[in-house]
């Protein structure tokens, strides 16, 4: 999984990597493993602030391509799939 920006200063890397259970993992499943995670904690607070949908606060990506335009959360993962998180900046 490849982080950028804040989210990398909350993990200390731009790139993690998570043993994703079984064939059916999912862009929820990543999501939901990486902010379980202990040593994440920081990121959890950045990505899932008041709900426990990721996307108001990140753009995410599934090899290059944005997840609303394929299954949203429920977007099937392969092995050889690249998660990217990036921060959305909200202004007004």
């Amino acid at each position: 999984m490849k982080l950028y920006g804040v989210f990398r200063s909350a993990v200390g890397s731009s790139n993690v990597q998570i043993e994703l259970p079984g064939e059916k993992a999912t862009v929820r499943t990543a999501i939901q493993m990486l902010t379980n995670h202990s040593e994440y904690g920081e990121l959890m607070k950045l990505l899932l602030t008041d709900q426990t949908d990721p996307r108001p606060n990140a753009l995410i990506m599934v090899s290059g391509r944005e997840i609303n335009s394929r299954n949203g959360l429920e977007t099937p993962l392969l092995e050889s799939d690249e998660l990217s998180l990036l921060p959305v900046v909200h202004g007004g």
